[in-house]
Parts: structure tokens; C-alpha cells; sequence
């Protein structure tokens, strides 16, 4: 076995010596390696984590010629009609709220230099509908609770709107008439 150097001037380097020092063994050393490793990633990581905090900023309101009985159950075809699953019911308070769902095309915006910006992606609303007795009528309100990382994001009343034209279709009269003057009942 022939012991190789390297000539370099003043420095003189045995290359077989080198090569025992720069291997890696043992477990120990697979430690540090894995141990650095998880260090550099977890350092790497700059991803701050937000959550979305639901928030209800406007509430839209329609009165019906019928009582609480017959909107509750116009709002009991209209809601899965439109999409929106029942999830709690408080028929004490005339409370229905929906399941979250995902915020459609244009049922949200975000206001955007005087302009709304339509097609927010990752944010869901869920539906709050309070029934208001008022004698022989009652008075419909309609939130958006909104969950969206995108914070003032907000609800552009279209389905609330169709919501209420739902609740109305349901509320009509049978026998109605069409006229040349709209539906008379």
C-alpha cells in the first residue's frame, strides 16, 4: 500500500489520512444531519397563519303579508332550494341559520378602490334569517356571516335578493291571475 501526497509548496497533504476524516459515520452524525435539516426548514418557513374571524356586516330586511307559520315554512323550501342546507333552527327566537357554504360569482365582493372586485376564491358565508311578527305581517332579515382570510369582504345582497323573491314565489296566491299589470291575487 503506497501512501500518496500531494506536494503543494510549504503545505504537504497525505490524501489517505483526508479521506478518513471526510467520511461520515455512525449515528450521530445522521443526527446532526437530520437535526440541521429540520433547523433550515423550520427557519425557512415566513407563512404567516391567519384565521378567518366571521363577521356579519349587513342585514337586509323585507316585510310579507303572511304570518311567522307561513314565511317559516316558505323559508324551510326556499333555503335547500337555493342551496343552502338548515343547520340550527330557534323557532322560540324565529332564528334559521344555514351551513357555511362557499361564496358564489357574484353573492360577494370585496370593495376595491370604489369599485367591487367579484370572484373571491376561499372564503364561505352562511345565512342568518330572523323572522319579525308585526301583527298580521312579517318582517324577514337576512345576514351574511361571512368567513374569509380577504377581511372586508362583503355581501353584494343578490342572495338575499333571491332569497326573498323564493320566499315571495312560495307566499303567492294559487289562483292568481296574470294580467298585462303584473300578478293580482
Amino acid at each position: 500500500m503506497v501512501n500518496r501526497t500531494v506536494d503543494s509548496g510549504p503545505w504537504t497533504m497525505d490524501l489517505k489520512k483526508r479521506s478518513k476524516r471526510s467520511t461520515v459515520h455512525g449515528p450521530r452524525s445522521m443526527v446532526l444531519l437530520f437535526a440541521s435539516l429540520l433547523l433550515c426548514t423550520s427557519l425557512a418557513c415566513t407563512k404567516t397563519y391567519r384565521t378567518a374571524r366571521p363577521e356579519m356586516p349587513k342585514v337586509y330586511k323585507k316585510t310579507f303579508a303572511a304570518n311567522p307559520n307561513a314565511v317559516y315554512y316558505a323559508l324551510r323550501w326556499a333555503l335547500p332550494a337555493q342551496g343552502y342546507p338548515i343547520a340550527d333552527e330557534d323557532l322560540h327566537n324565529g332564528i334559521i341559520k344555514t351551513r357555511y357554504v362557499p361564496v358564489g360569482a357574484v353573492s360577494h365582493a370585496l370593495p376595491l378602490f370604489g369599485r367591487n372586485d367579484y370572484g373571491v376564491n376561499g372564503a364561505y358565508h352562511q345565512l342568518e334569517v330572523r323572522l319579525v311578527p308585526q301583527g298580521g305581517r312579517t318582517e324577514v332579515q337576512v345576514g351574511s356571516r361571512i368567513q374569509a382570510v380577504v377581511s372586508p369582504l362583503r355581501s353584494t345582497g343578490r342572495e338575499e335578493a333571491r332569497l326573498f323573491d323564493k320566499i315571495g314565489d312560495y307566499l303567492r296566491d294559487r289562483n292568481a291571475a296574470l294580467t298585462n299589470q303584473g300578478i293580482q291575487e
